[in-house]
């Protein structure tokens, strides 16, 4: 039987606290502990929170899909997996005759693969194509742009026609092809799904020679995401996009010379290489969740092959969840429990966090100060015993930190002062664990989850009052717990060499 662990305690701010609580041994019953706690946590322990978030391909079965570079690697994997789920696939590529033969695999299936030979580089080529969807098929209702190349030469003499190719297929391409999915779903009242398919370098850069133009055709992959998202939100759209970034895979993207370095022979090695059907994965995964949840960023790391989302491995051990008295923490506490996982709550009973409405220029030092203990040091010594407890036992276990979407770009809000830089520090500290486990070769998992506005009691009430936040209510524009606490299960369920580095949880329409 599965337990909650119910632990009041007063504020994460001193490290005596965190150790007394991590070292308890938590053998008493749920029911005695419980009555040792305040009202709140015993209403969480028997109520459930708000809806659940239910992951479902129903609603895309017998719907079009386009996925481009579909001809191998990734773009197969995706392509085959849409198939397998009931939907109608036009997989474009140049290689037209390794298009046919996943076709003739998949006859049979419950979906059905329409092959087209596309140069992605070429307008005119994308053009026909959705002009034959249109004419044969009939509405898009998802976008997977996987197509992308990169090319041996570097920057400081390199060779701009190899340039000019990398970019017409990984940036112009992509834009095209968002353009005429995006028109055809306007033109449709379809609420489809765009994704693209974009790599740990748009996001950073890693040291490997002769990348030349590739980073930067990734960095604007990222930037067409979001200006894509900004300009879906500012018409109230319901079209989603997800920006979703791979590190290392095998496909026949990576050019043999590569393959040849110390560093990718290594990883080779090592089995540090994701398989195209983790990011297949990824991508049902994203058109799984329920309208009003767009999972924006996903970014996908191996730790060191057919991705098996699972919590069978969870299922009996300790997890601990902090701040899990009501809200996020309450939902992925209740979450935890019902996948089996023996759950330590720690909150603060009725404390709450209106202390922060002071500003800046005149805030209160002591406000900011307990802000900082709790959201960055509390975090990181509950982060520090726990990774010393796992490494103590042998335990490749994960440490999953609840961020924000303002750890990453700020939002016009009063009174936020120093809580978008803590949520900054949980950015950084959260890859810095990450470089530090890695380098230890260990496979401790490490996850930023940053949502976006959440209907929790963490929100003051003159930030409720703020007539943009009763919009967003208004117009049901804000995340449930349960979505968030859904999240934290994906990632949990991710097999051993799978580790998703950062997701970041929006709705689909928002005011921020």
């Amino acid at each position: 039987m599965a337990h909650v662990y119910a632990r009041p305690h007063h504020m994460l701010q001193t490290e005596e606290e965190v150790l007394d609580i991590v070292e308890d041994d938590p053998s008493t019953s749920t029911r005695e502990i419980a009555r040792q706690v305040k009202d709140r946590t015993i209403q969480f322990l028997n109520v459930g929170v708000g809806k659940t978030m239910v992951l479902s391909m129903d609603r895309w079965v017998g719907k079009v899909a386009v996925v481009t570079g579909a001809s191998s690697g990734i773009g197969a994997a995706i392509a085959e997996q849409l198939v397998e789920e009931g939907l109608e696939v036009v997989a474009l590529a140049r290689r037209k005759e390794r298009l046919d033969q996943l076709a003739k695999k998949l006859e049979g299936k419950k979906g059905k693969l329409y092959p087209i030979k596309t140069d992605v580089s070429k307008e005119e080529d994308i053009l026909n194509a959705f002009k034959w969807i249109k004419e044969n098929l009939g509405p898009v209702h998802v976008l997977v742009n996987n197509a992308g190349i990169v090319g041996n030469t570097n920057l400081s003499d390199g060779d701009s026609n190899v340039w000019r190719n990398i970019i017409n297929v990984n940036v112009l391409g992509l834009s095209i092809a968002t353009r005429e999915a995006v028109r055809d779903m306007k033109a449709n009242n379809v609420d489809g799904h765009i994704i693209h398919i974009n790599s740990v370098v748009g996001h950073q850069l890693i040291n490997a020679p002769n990348l030349n133009v590739y980073p930067a055709t990734k960095y604007a992959v990222t930037a067409l995401a979001e200006t894509l998202r900004l300009e879906l939100n500012s018409t109230k759209s319901k079209i989603k996009i997800t920006s979703l970034s791979p590190g290392l895979v095998d496909t026949e993207l990576i050019p043999d010379d590569y393959k040849q370095l110390d560093i990718f022979q290594k990883a080779f090695n090592d089995k540090a290489v994701l398989d195209p059907q983790d990011i297949a994965d990824g991508v049902v995964y994203a058109l799984s969740t329920p309208p009003h949840v767009q999972y924006f960023v996903v970014i996908i790391y191996v730790l060191r092959n057919t991705m098996v989302l699972s919590m069978d491995r969870w299922v009996g051990k300790a997890a601990v969840v902090t701040g899990a008295s009501s809200g996020i923490g309450a939902a992925i506490a209740e979450q935890l429990v019902e996948e089996g996982l023996k759950v330590v709550g720690l909150a603060r009973r009725k404390e709450r966090l209106d202390q922060l409405a002071k500003k800046l220029e005149d805030g209160d030092s002591n406000v900011w100060r307990n802000i900082i203990n709790v959201n960055v040091l509390g975090l990181s010594i509950a982060t520090r015993e726990a990774v010393r407890d796992m490494k103590a036992n042998n335990v490749d276990g994960h440490i999953i930190h609840i961020n924000s979407i303002v750890g990453h770009q700020l939002i016009n809000a009063p009174d936020l002062n120093v809580y978008p830089a803590t949520k900054y520090a949980v950015t950084a500290l959260a890859e810095t664990l990450r470089l530090e486990l890695n380098s230890a070769k260990s496979k401790i998992k490490i996850t930023s989850l940053s949502p976006g506005l959440v209907d929790t009691e963490i929100i003051r009430e003159d930030i409720k009052n703020l007539e943009i936040v009763q919009k967003a209510y208004t117009e049901k524009a804000i995340l449930d717990p349960r979505d968030i606490a859904d999240g934290v299960i994906y990632a949990l369920s991710t097999p051993p060499h799978v580790q998703i580095q950062e997701l970041t949880i929006r709705t689909v329409i928002e005011f921020f």
